[in-house]
């Protein structure tokens, strides 16, 4: 059995009385286009509550061309390839596996003083999503040991320096 895709089926949801006429008169389309563009949807995934005549024109004329399949999202072409030139990308990679714990800042940094891209053009999401592309984003492994970082507190400012002077001193050798 085929999965259906829950965009579909929402669009489709949303589409009902437009689709579920065999004839439209002429202007009716353009009239429950409007009447579905004042409604209120909770759409999944999106703080928006409206959804604009020309899309659902769009969606209409889709499920009209293809069926339910016409209501899916098409795959992205350019999924998991990066639009950066492929020098800039070298130069990112490198970067970061020559200092593993290099920050996305710094490699901006250290690209923009060697001059292969323009100050303040290289975004941190385009090099955080290469990054994490090519499985490098992270300081991961076994033989990565966080640093320990305690933090202090004292009831009073000079506390702990008087804690300190109070430790037995090591004893001078002769």
């Amino acid at each position: 059995m085929n999965d259906i895709d829950p965009k579909a089926l929402f669009r489709l949801s949303v589409l009902g009385p437009l689709v579920s006429r065999e004839r439209l008169s002429r202007g009716e389309l353009q009239q429950i286009v409007r009447q579905l563009a004042q409604q209120e949807y909770a759409i999944s995934g999106s703080r928006r509550r409206h959804i604009s005549e020309k899309t659902l024109q769009t969606w209409y004329y889709a499920w009209r061309r293809n069926g339910l399949a016409g209501l899916s999202d098409a795959p992205r072409t350019d999924t998991g390839r990066s639009k950066l030139p492929e020098p800039v990308q070298v130069a990112v990679l490198a970067a970061k596996r020559e200092n593993p714990r290099r920050s996305i800042r710094q490699i901006r940094l250290l690209l923009e003083a060697a001059g292969l891209v323009p100050r303040n053009t290289l975004s941190r999401c385009t090099v955080h999503r290469l990054l994490k592309a090519h499985g490098i984003s992270r300081i991961a492994g076994p033989d990565v040991v966080p640093e320990k970082k305690r933090s202090f507190a004292a009831e009073h400012a000079g506390s702990i320096w008087l804690e300190i002077n109070r430790l037995p001193q090591p004893e001078a050798r002769p």
